[in-house]
C-alpha cells in the first residue's frame, strides 16, 4: 500500500458511502414532489438509508483494523478540527439512518429494504414517538448537508490548492497538487455527478393534477371515492348525476329525472395521511342509479355501488394492503354501497344528501353536503365530507389505531352529469 493513501477497501467504502449520502441528499429534496412515483422514492430512500447504515458499520470496523496514512504537518487546531470532523462523520453516518430506522419503526407498515423487508425496532408505535425521531432525523440531515459536507469539501480543497499537501491522495491515489489538470479528478467529480444525476433523475413520475392537496382540500378534480367517499360522494351525484332512475324512487308518473355521469369529467376522491405523509386515492369502478330533481326532493333517490378492488393510491404495495383484510377485506366485502332517499336544501345551489353507507359489512348514516348547478341538461356537482373509517371497522390489528392513519378520511367530489330524456 502507498503510505500516502488508505488501502483500496477503505477508499472504495469512502467513495461508495459518499456517493450514497449525496444521492440521498438530492433524492430527499424530491420526496415532497407530488407525482405518481412519490412512494417509490420514499421506499428507495428507506432502502438506501439502511444500506448506508450497514456500510458505515463495515467502514468503521475496517478503519479500526487498519492504520490510516500519516497526516501532513498542520497547526494543532487544524489537526483537532480534522479529527473532530472525521469522528463526527462516523456519528452522523450511523446516527442519521438509525434515526430514520427508528422513525419508520413507529409505524406497523413493512419497512422496505430493496426486495426484502427490514425488521422493526422495538419502539412505541404512536404519533409522538414518530415526531421525536423525525425531528432528530431532520436535525442530523441539516447538520450533514449545511455544515459537515461543506466543511469537509472546503478543507480538502484548501489542503490541495493552498497547502499543496498530500491529503487528497489519502482517498485518490496520485491526485497530487501538480499538475492541476489531473485525470484522477474524475473520481470525486464522477461521484458527485452520478449522485446528482441519479438523485434528481431517478423515479420521476407523472405530476399529480391539482398539485399538493391537504387532508381537507376543497373538492378539486380528484380521483374516486374513498371507503365511504364514493357512496357518499355519489349521493351528491344524486342531485345531478348518474345513470338510471331508481326503481324505488316513486311512481312512473311522478318519478324524478335520471342522470348519467360523465366519468371522464367526474372525480371522486379521498385524502388521508400516513405518518404525516399526505395520501390521495381513488376508486376507478362504480355503478350509480340516480333520480334527482331539485324541485322534487321527496321523489329523488340515489344508490351507488363501489367496487373496492378498484382502489388506487399511486402505490401498488399500499393498494394491495388496502384491499387486504387489514383494511377493506375485499374477499369478504367487495362492495361499498351508499343509498339516499332524503335530501335537504339550504338555498338554490346547496343541498345535503341524507343516506346510509354500507362498508365492511357495517351500515351507518352518512350525510353528504354538496353544491349543484344546472344549465340546460348539464349538471355540475361538488361536495365534501369526513368519514370515520373506524366506525366501519376499516383497519384491523395495528391499523385499527389512529396514530399512523387518522380515523377520519376526507372525501371530495366533482361530478358532471347529463339529464336523460
Amino acid at each position: 500500500m502507498d503510505r500516502k493513501s488508505y488501502n483500496h477497501v477503505a477508499i472504495a467504502l469512502h467513495w461508495l458511502i459518499a456517493g450514497l449520502i449525496l444521492f440521498m441528499i438530492f433524492l430527499g429534496w424530491r420526496l415532497g414532489d407530488h407525482d405518481s412515483l412519490r412512494l417509490s422514492r420514499v421506499n428507495l430512500h428507506k432502502s438506501v438509508g439502511i444500506l448506508i447504515l450497514l456500510l458505515s458499520f463495515v467502514r468503521l470496523a475496517w478503519r479500526l483494523m487498519h492504520k490510516a496514512p500519516p497526516e501532513p504537518p498542520m497547526p494543532m487546531w487544524q489537526a483537532w478540527a480534522a479529527k473532530a470532523l472525521h469522528v463526527g462523520f462516523y456519528v452522523v453516518m450511523i446516527g442519521m439512518p438509525l434515526t430514520g430506522w427508528l422513525m419508520v419503526s413507529t409505524s406497523a407498515r413493512d419497512i422496505p429494504f430493496f426486495i426484502w423487508h427490514w425488521p422493526h425496532l422495538p419502539v412505541p408505535q404512536n404519533h409522538d414517538t414518530h415526531e421525536l425521531f423525525e425531528a432528530m432525523h431532520g436535525l442530523i440531515a441539516k447538520l450533514i448537508i449545511y455544515l459537515m459536507v461543506p466543511l469537509h469539501v472546503l478543507a480538502a480543497l484548501k489542503h490541495h490548492f493552498i497547502d499543496k499537501d498530500e491529503v487528497m491522495e489519502h482517498m485518490v491515489p496520485g491526485l497530487t497538487p501538480k499538475p492541476v489538470l489531473n485525470w484522477r479528478w474524475i473520481v470525486p467529480v464522477g461521484v458527485i455527478a452520478l449522485a446528482v444525476g441519479f438523485g434528481y433523475g431517478l423515479d420521476r413520475g407523472i405530476p399529480e393534477k391539482g398539485g399538493e392537496r391537504g387532508e381537507h382540500a376543497p373538492p378539486p378534480p380528484v380521483s374516486a371515492p374513498s371507503e365511504s367517499a364514493t357512496p357518499s360522494a355519489e349521493a351528491s351525484a344524486a342531485p345531478s348525476s348518474s345513470v338510471a332512475a331508481s326503481s324505488e324512487a316513486s311512481s312512473a308518473a311522478t318519478a324524478a329525472p335520471t342522470w348519467t355521469v360523465d366519468k371522464s369529467a367526474s372525480k371522486i376522491a379521498f385524502a388521508t395521511t400516513f405518518s404525516g405523509e399526505a395520501i390521495n386515492g381513488a376508486f376507478s369502478a362504480y355503478m350509480a342509479n340516480i333520480a334527482f330533481d331539485p324541485a322534487r326532493l321527496d321523489v329523488s333517490h340515489v344508490k351507488v355501488s363501489i367496487d373496492l378492488t378498484s382502489v388506487g393510491s399511486g402505490d401498488g404495495d399500499r393498494d394491495s394492503s388496502l384491499r387486504s383484510d387489514s383494511f377493506f377485506n375485499v374477499d369478504s366485502f367487495p362492495k361499498a354501497v351508499f343509498e339516499a332517499a332524503k335530501f335537504s336544501q339550504s338555498d338554490a345551489t346547496h343541498f345535503v344528501a341524507h343516506g346510509k353507507l354500507t362498508l365492511h359489512g357495517v351500515t351507518k348514516p352518512c350525510d353528504l353536503p354538496f353544491t349543484l348547478t344546472i344549465k340546460g341538461k348539464t349538471a355540475q356537482v361538488s361536495g365534501a365530507t369526513d368519514i370515520d373509517r373506524t366506525a366501519f371497522g376499516v383497519g384491523t390489528g395495528d391499523w385499527a389505531k389512529t396514530d399512523a392513519v387518522p380515523a377520519k378520511v376526507h372525501v371530495a367530489i366533482t361530478l358532471k352529469a347529463s339529464r336523460n330524456g
